[in-house]
This record gives structure tokens, sequence and C-alpha cells, in this order.
């Protein structure tokens, strides 16, 4: 393994990634031992993400969807990309990643399996953010009456976020052979009998129309979100995932075109941008998987808050800016504590 601790790339993406991880995690926990503080919608997606669990809380759920979808993301990754990418002809992980070639049927190791849950996981992330998006226009614009119906919906939503790109598109990887080749360039890469090119045939249309999607509910968000109420701090969350949700997938969009234009190649431009839309798309890739929990602490003081009484060794930095609630001036964002009742009457008058 001294040809990967020698690596500096994976090294420094294998840092920042466990620790990313283990604050995740702990924010995560935070969470979910005070569901009664975390009574916003958004909360259910980052929570049911970490760990898929039915909760009784439909806010709780949001939050915890994107943590379980981003840990599986993120180890899976290690098989499909990460250590094949920095693993040469003569690295610890050849031989084990060379006998996983085409030829190779007596290999029992279930890479198809691997492979399908790495496009299974892009898929997802994608349609993940559009509901998030779609989440806080929502709570922004209809408050009352969207809290209801993401309530009543949560699980058949995720349920299909899940299965509709399985059974539409992903299944072929898993119904065909998956296999290693190997190049100079790329090191080791995963591949399948389905064809690279037919899993991107339909991921990049689904890409592009989901980004669409995205603009234009932060862009109408963006217009209601004047009026000072609780979800407007975890639509700025939402707005920055979408950002390097949009600058991954024009990376993604933009390395598939242009590689599969042939009369191209020849131009200065394209060869400079493939060669630089490689370099950046892992780190944008682990921006958009490990930046959740980041980013919600930053931007919602009620987490922060939580966070430091869960630590004493944090919390004898309860003055610090960071943590102080007379010093933040963003946003609460738990839910009106009337939010509950006003659901009820909106129901009961119907």
């Amino acid at each position: 393994s001294m040809d990967l601790l020698t690596n500096t790339k994976f090294m420094i993406t294998t840092s920042y990634g466990i620790t990313a991880m283990v604050i995740y995690t702990w924010v995560t926990g935070v969470i979910l031992r005070n569901p009664g503080t975390f009574k916003s919608s958004f909360f259910h997606l980052f929570c049911v993400g970490y760990f898929m669990v039915c909760l009784n809380r439909y806010t709780f759920c949001l939050i915890l969807v994107t943590g379980l979808q981003n840990l599986c993301t993120y180890v899976n990754s290690f098989v499909t990309l990460r250590l094949p990418q920095n693993t040469d002809v003569s690295g610890t992980f050849s031989d084990f990643y060379s006998s996983l070639n085409l030829n190779n049927t007596d290999n029992m190791f279930p890479l198809s399996i691997f492979h399908t849950l790495h496009f299974e996981f892009a898929y997802t992330q994608y349609i993940f953010n559009c509901f998030v998006c779609t989440n806080r226009f929502t709570a922004i614009c209809f408050p009352v009456q969207s809290e209801r119906y993401w309530l009543k919906y949560f699980w058949i939503i995720i349920l299909a976020m899940f299965l509709v790109p399985f059974i539409l598109f992903t299944r072929h990887i898993l119904q065909n052979r998956s296999f290693f080749n190997w190049s100079p360039t790329a090191n080791f890469f995963i591949d399948t009998t389905y064809g690279r090119s037919n899993i991107y045939y339909y991921l990049m249309p689904s890409l592009i129309v989901l980004t669409m999607i995205n603009i234009a509910f932060n862009i109408l968000a963006g217009i209601k979100k004047g009026v000072r109420v609780p979800e407007t701090s975890l639509f700025s969350m939402a707005f920055t995932v979408f950002v390097i949700d949009l600058f991954l997938t024009s990376l993604t969009v933009s390395n598939y075109y242009l590689t599969n234009m042939a009369t191209s190649l020849d131009s200065e431009l394209v060869k400079v941008l493939l060669r630089w839309i490689p370099l950046l798309t892992p780190f944008a890739s682990d921006a958009l998987t490990l930046t959740h929990p980041i980013l919600l602490l930053y931007f919602s003081k009620t987490v922060r808050r939580k966070c430091m009484e869960s630590s004493s060794f944090l919390q004898k930095f309860h003055n610090h800016r960071f943590f102080a609630e007379s010093n933040s001036n963003v946003v609460v964002v738990t839910a009106p504590r009337n939010m509950n009742n006003l659901v009820q009457n909106t129901s009961s008058n119907k």
C-alpha cells in the first residue's frame, strides 16, 4: 500500500473525506437526538440520507436521506473509482483489478453490484438535490400546505428516487458484466458489456433536465425569500449545494460531449479542457457529497448550538462568535411553533 500512501492526490482526498464523514456522523447524531428541535421538513432529507430509517417526524427524515446516500456513495467509490484510479500497473491492488478483466468469467467478486450502485447513486444524488431545491421552494412559497404534502408523500418520493433510476437505467448494468480496463492515462477504470456510451446516453440528458429544474426553483424561491421566514437560512444552504451541483454537472456533461465529438479533439482549447476536467471532477464530486454537514453548521445557528451542547470540549467555546446566538445573523431554522396547529387547522377545515 506504499504506492497509495505516497500518492498525494489519493491521500489528500482520503484525508478530507474521512474528516468530513466524521463531521457528517456527528451532526446527524445530534439531529437524531433532538427531534423536537429540528421540525423543519428540510431535516428529513439530511438524515434519511445517512441512515435511511423510518422516523416519526417528517422534517427529520428529509435531511437523513442525504446522509446514508452520501455515506454509501463515498464508501462505494473506493471500489469503483478512488482505488483503481490511483493504482498503476505495478500498484498494490493491480493484481486484484487485473483479475477483474473481461475474459475472466471465474472471478466471483460482485463487481456488477458495485458498478450498478455507482451510477444508481449518481442518479439519486442529482434527484435528491432536485428534491432539496423543490422542498425549499415549496417551504418558502407555500409554508403550511407544502409541509402537509411532503409529510404525506415523503416515503413514496424517497422510494421513487431509488426505484425509478434502477428500473429505467441502472438495472442494465446489473444484468451485464462489469470489468476493469487499464490505460496509461487513467490507470484502472471500470467498464461494462452494456457499454459506457449507453450509460451516459441516458445519464447526461437526465442531469441536464434536473439541473434546469433546480435553476427554475432557485430563481423562484430567491425572488420570494425576501420575506423573513425560518426557511431562508436553509434555502441559502440548498442554493450553495445547487451551485456545487451545477459546477459538477457542467464538468460531467462537458467531458462527455467533448470526448465524443471527434471533430473537436484537434482544438487546443478542447485539449486543455480535457486535461483539466478529469482533475477537477473528483474534487467537485467530493464537494457535492461531503459538504452538506459543513454547510448546515455554517447556515444554521440552531444546529451549531446543539452540536456545541453535545460536546464538553466545544462548550468551552460557547462565547465564541460561531456558537453564540447573539452574534449570529442567521435565521433560526426550526419550524414555527404553531406549524403543527396550522397544519391541523388547515386539514380540519377541508
